[in-house]
């Protein structure tokens, strides 16, 4: 009886083993892409922190450009997604010129389309007018459109590259950008805002 349950225990444990190392595997690339999402939520937080410095009034203003800015956003969002399972694919099958056509692909239509979606954050005075919103608040939320608008096409860049690195399993270097950034971004922000070191104060327009 010992002889016949003796050969089944090496699988039993072989699964075991095949499910603790996928666990592990999988933890390995979730966890860098979790802290980058939460690195990126920490640079609006810091710039909603330094544009309250301002008043109440920039800080609904920078309302309501975020929301003007993210509609038109998500539209490139939704296009940079197919990088991630292009490249994840051509990586399972080991070709490495489609992971880079993939990402090339990407950088390319990153650009292409940023153009366009610049009109929504150029246009949006009229947008939240036309939607019925004070024109004094308005008026300040273009301020900050007009910063945010031209990062369209770093943002989106960024994302393909991200997304990229994420499915050859190497998420660690976006990780480690956006903790640089985010002490880099708080005081370009602060400098911009108030004008230190030499630098024009722009105040809405520089935290944009």
């Amino acid at each position: 009886m010992l002889d016949s349950v003796q050969p089944q225990q090496p699988p039993q444990t072989g699964v075991q083993g095949h499910l603790a190392q996928e666990f592990a595997e999988t933890l390995r690339l979730a966890v860098p892409m979790m802290l980058t999402q939460l690195g990126q939520i920490a640079m609006i937080t810091s710039d909603l922190a330094l544009i309250g410095r301002l008043g109440e009034d920039a800080v609904a203003a920078a309302a309501l450009a975020h929301t003007v800015y993210f509609v038109s956003f998500t539209f490139g969002l939704g296009l940079m997604a197919a990088v991630s399972p292009l490249a994840a694919q051509a990586f399972g099958a080991g070709d490495i010129r489609r992971i880079r056509l993939s990402l090339r692909v990407g950088l390319w239509v990153a650009l292409l389309i940023s153009l366009p979606m610049m009109a929504s954050p150029l246009y949006g005075e009229h947008i939240l007018i036309a939607l019925g919103q004070a024109p004094h608040s308005a008026a300040l939320a273009q301020r900050y459109l007009n910063g945010l608008a031209w990062g369209i096409a770093p943002a989106l860049g960024f994302i393909a590259i991200r997304s990229m690195m994420s499915a050859v399993n190497r998420p660690q270097a976006p990780l480690w950008i956006t903790l640089a950034a985010i002490p880099a971004n708080f005081a370009l922000v602060y400098c911009l805002i108030h004008g230190l070191f030499g630098m024009p104060e722009l105040g809405l327009f520089g935290a944009g």
